[in-house]
């Protein structure tokens, strides 16, 4: 969304520039760090992702989702048909917020969300 990758498919930019609200989780920055640390990260990231990322989602008033307490919980409940522990984050996140996620992982559609992409 930040950096206009092509790989973003249109549906996923219509519901980015639509009029629902859209939200950013924390756990995508962590995931980041994760990556980074590891040297296997897909697209460039600016060294200060950190600061630049933060304030270009407060920018385009995009607010950060905080995992809280419950989502933890609910983490350990969730069906095993996703292993990555990001991911099984962002559903716990979308299931106990009603919301949808954006994502390009079809092994998500099992949760029962709302996937758009």
């Amino acid at each position: 969304m930040l950096h206009g990758d092509a790989r973003l498919s249109r549906a996923a930019g219509d519901a980015i520039d639509g009029d629902l609200p859209i939200f950013h989780s924390l756990v995508s920055l962590w995931e980041i760090a994760i990556k980074l640390s590891g040297k296997r990260f897909d697209f460039h990231v600016r060294s200060d992702w950190n600061t630049c990322y933060p304030e270009a989602l407060e920018r385009v008033n995009v607010p950060l989702l905080v995992p809280g307490i419950n989502d933890c919980r609910f983490v350990q409940d969730l069906p095993k048909h996703h292993a990555d522990p990001f991911d099984r984050m962002l559903v716990s996140q979308a299931t106990n917020r009603q919301l949808g996620i954006i994502s390009a992982d079809p092994a998500l559609d099992a949760y029962g969300i709302r996937r758009i992409w």
